[in-house]
């Protein structure tokens, strides 16, 4: 009984150091350090020294291995990866918030002082129409009538290629009067701006707008007018559309043909916007980083609504609050490529057998 008592005591022993043993070692594994390059990971050191790549200090690191989310949103070829402070601030990141507010869009072009005769003469042309149509209202003959009424609306067409809009023909037809503004430029204080506009960025101009006009003549002085009209047609050789635009208050020592600087202001309304140094853009996909207070840095596939100056307004793919990185984006990109194509090689590895794992560099399973 007592021989019994003492093997199964004796048995718990073991069994209960060869526990705390396995639990030690893998505490052990887990904690094990070593020295590695912020720019090259694949370096591994058991001491101090300097990459042999790019000559930086090597850096401390644990072959524990991070908790890592799949992400779903990563753009081809990246995966996530994990930068501790100490290695943020070695390679240079910053970081921003992803914001929600209202964006606008500067659209920034030359312009000139007008002088357009074909305008002035399409104006006299329309009027005239007017004229004869209304002379043959009485007449007996269908056809002259309804030739007349072609005259006129032929007229009115070519003012809308011109850019006039529906108001301006309206006002011209109840007025019968030629506006000789795009004749002679200055009526009292008020001249017309020409803006030659992309036609990607027609989209974003309409009547009412408010129009930023300087000149190195103004020495900073900043004019604002208004679009009044835009052009129906678009420049073949140019591929811009031409904007009126009514500059009331202007100085005299701008003439017929004068050439100054445009600035249309668009509103967006409200956005989710991140800094434009944020993105990368190949132009088929687009990406930024989110990064997490734990070090662990997340590419992240984004789809882009509006280029805005410095700013970029996202459709998917971040949200507000989001924290990303706006600098070093590139080694950050890097490293993450790095992650990513080791991963496509794990997977792609062949299975070996119970109990063995697959060799990279010996190309078989040990």
């Amino acid at each position: 009984m007592k021989l019994f008592i003492f093997t199964i005591l004796m048995l718990g022993f073991v069994i209960n150091i060869s526990g705390c043993s396995k639990h030690q070692d893998t505490n052990s594994h887990q904690s094990e350090e070593y020295y590695t390059c912020s720019m090259h990971p694949q370096i591994h050191q058991d001491r101090p020294g300097k990459c042999p790549i790019c000559g930086m200090d090597l850096i401390k690191a644990s072959t524990a291995p991070a908790t890592i989310k799949t992400n779903d949103n990563a753009p081809e070829g990246h995966g996530t990866i994990v930068l501790d402070q100490a290695k943020q601030e070695m390679i240079g990141i910053k970081t921003g918030i992803v914001l929600k507010k209202e964006l606008f869009k500067s659209i920034d072009t030359a312009g000139r002082v007008a002088f357009d005769p074909e305008l002035f003469s399409a104006q006299n042309e329309y009027i005239e129409a007017i004229k004869q149509e209304t002379s043959v209202q009485d007449s007996p003959v269908a056809d002259v009538k309804r030739s007349a009424k072609a005259m006129v609306e032929s007229a009115k067409m070519r003012l809308k290629i011109l850019g006039l809009s529906d108001s301006q023909i309206t006002a011209l037809k109840n007025s019968s009067h030629l506006n000789t503004n795009y004749l002679i430029p200055r009526d009292g204080d008020r001249l017309w701006i020409y803006a030659e506009v992309y036609e990607m960025d027609l989209p974003h101009i309409k009547p009412g707008l408010k129009a930023k006009i300087t000149r190195q003549s103004l020495r900073g002085k900043i004019l604002v007018g208004e679009v009044v009209s835009v052009d129906r047609v678009i420049n073949p050789q140019t591929r811009t559309a031409k904007v009126r635009i009514s500059l009331k208050n202007a100085p005299l020592d701008l003439r017929p043909e004068s050439y100054v600087e445009v600035s249309i202001l668009s509103p967006l309304g409200e956005q989710v916007v991140i800094p434009y140094d944020a993105v990368m853009d190949t132009g088929k996909e687009a990406w930024v980083f989110v990064i997490q207070d734990n070090g662990v840095i997340e590419p992240r596939t984004i789809t882009i609504k509006h280029y805005a100056g410095d700013e970029v307004a996202v459709e998917q793919g971040v949200l507000a609050g989001d924290k990303i990185v706006t600098s070093a984006n590139f080694l950050v990109d890097s490293e993450s490529r790095m992650v990513g194509t080791r991963d496509t090689v794990k997977a792609q590895s062949p299975v070996c057998p119970e109990g063995q794992k697959w060799h990279e560099q010996m190309n078989h399973c040990m």
